[in-house]
């Protein structure tokens, strides 16, 4: 660690220009990670996907999402006596979808789509005759964000205001997101969770020296994804590992970048110079790093030999980011610390000259009932752990899902009507 210290400050122009081009990369790459990202969640060799792969090659469709298009008649009247209507209503609805330029621009769609016009099935219609729905399926996605509910649902509600009808679009997937299939960005998301970092980071240091964590954080995040933007031009990588790679980034990053500046600021305020502060903070904090990256990086490998396609794309990418963060500690954070380090330490508003009373006093109570003191912390485990034994895997239930908005209205006037909520998530029975 000495030597990549003494090599890496030499060299800190150089390792700095490096660090920022694969920043400069990365910001590129993540504007276009997520159109490139795989949304398929599935688990070959297992009977229901030898179905639904049987499903896409006759039909041209996936269950990946249901969609419920709904439509209500005028009290007074009936879906049965209104039928032709309807039946327009549904098919104006459709052919903006099949249509739609933006879709078709990213893939070819396919719709699959049921209803009582095509089945006769009363069970299309609520026991009141006035609502009915169809059910809509389309191929998987290939992009995250609005799919065919963008052009669906406005052709909808607009050839059913011509015919005086009213209308609804629901299904699992738009329930489970609130309605809001774009939401902020990975990236907007993680700016948030930055932001509360900061907010802890300014009380640790109490100067600029807060922003560095922060900055080695942003170096590594989006050099990993610009990797990963690499690994998808040759393998499909699930949508999730953008999601990991800023939750574990995050965190380990300016974790890591603590244990380094904090070992240097001690050195420094024991009177080491600046360059030697950092030498010694390498040979010390440097192997912890180094350590734990490569733990949390042989943990995620782990995942590799699970036979299920999205978390082995999980695997490789969540690998990437403990590995790309040890290094941008180790090679970027000495660079900035022996060159602005001292600068950016500052105002200093608080000086620890001294070890905190309070924290010594603590340490001093538990040293003192060291068995009161485990006895209490393993009580504290347990009761975490208790919920563990109730935990229900599986697809999450409707009660969980939205509970207001125009999904949760149109869910609810077919169960106002007589119709369970099951239409959202139909069993397909492959004869």
């Amino acid at each position: 660690m000495e030597r990549l210290a003494r090599l890496v400050m030499h060299h800190r122009r150089i390792v700095s220009a490096f660090w920022v081009v694969l920043f400069l990369g990365g910001m590129f790459s993540a504007s276009q990670l997520s159109d490139r990202l795989s949304l398929d969640f599935s688990l070959p060799g297992q009977p229901g996907d030898d179905a639904e792969n049987q499903l896409i090659e006759t039909y041209g469709v996936s269950t990946f999402d249901t969609y419920v298009a709904i439509v209500t008649v005028p009290e007074g009247e009936t879906v049965q006596e209104n039928q032709d209507a309807v039946t327009e209503v549904f098919d104006a609805a459709v052919t903006a979808v099949q249509e739609d330029a933006t879709l078709a621009a990213t893939q070819e769609v396919q719709l699959r789509v049921v209803t009582f016009d095509s089945t006769g099935d009363e069970g299309f219609i609520t026991d009141d005759g006035r609502t009915t729905f169809a059910l809509l399926q389309a191929p998987i996605p290939v992009a995250f964000g609005p799919y065919i509910e963008a052009p669906l649902e406005p052709a909808l509600e607009e050839a059913a205001q011509s015919r005086g009808f009213e209308s609804g679009l629901t299904s699992y997937g738009l329930l489970a997101t609130g309605g809001d299939t774009e939401g902020p960005s990975v990236l907007v998301e993680t700016l948030l969770a930055a932001a509360g970092a900061l907010l802890v980071l300014l009380f640790v240091y109490a100067s600029f020296l807060a922003l560095l964590p922060l900055l080695i954080a942003a170096v590594s995040i989006l050099t990993t994804f610009m990797l990963v933007l690499g690994l998808t031009t040759f393998s499909d990588v699930s949508v999730i590992v953008q999601f990991l790679i800023a939750l574990i980034g995050l965190g380990v990053a300016i974790d890591y970048s603590l244990l380094l500046v904090s070992r240097w600021r001690e050195e420094r305020a024991h009177g080491r110079d600046n360059e030697e502060a950092v030498i010694v903070a390498m040979k010390t904090a440097g192997h912890a790093v180094f350590a734990s990256g490569v733990t949390v990086a042989i943990s995620l490998v782990a995942l590799l030999v699970v036979p299920v396609p999205f978390l082995r794309s999980m695997g490789v990418g969540g690998m990437l980011i403990p590995l790309v963060s040890v290094s941008v500690v180790l090679t970027l954070l000495p660079a900035l610390l022996s060159s602005i380090g001292p600068r950016i330490d500052y105002p200093r508003i608080r000086h620890e000259g001294k070890a905190s009373r309070g924290w010594s006093a603590w340490a001093r109570v538990i040293v003192a009932h060291r068995f009161v003191a485990t006895a209490a912390a393993l009580v504290m485990l347990a009761l975490l752990i208790i919920p563990v034994f109730s935990l229900k895997i599986g697809q999450s239930g409707l009660e969980s899902q939205a509970r207001s908005g125009p999904r949760y209205e149109a869910l609810e006037t077919l169960r106002d009507g007589g119709v369970g909520g099951g239409i959202l998530t139909p069993v397909e029975v492959l004869v």
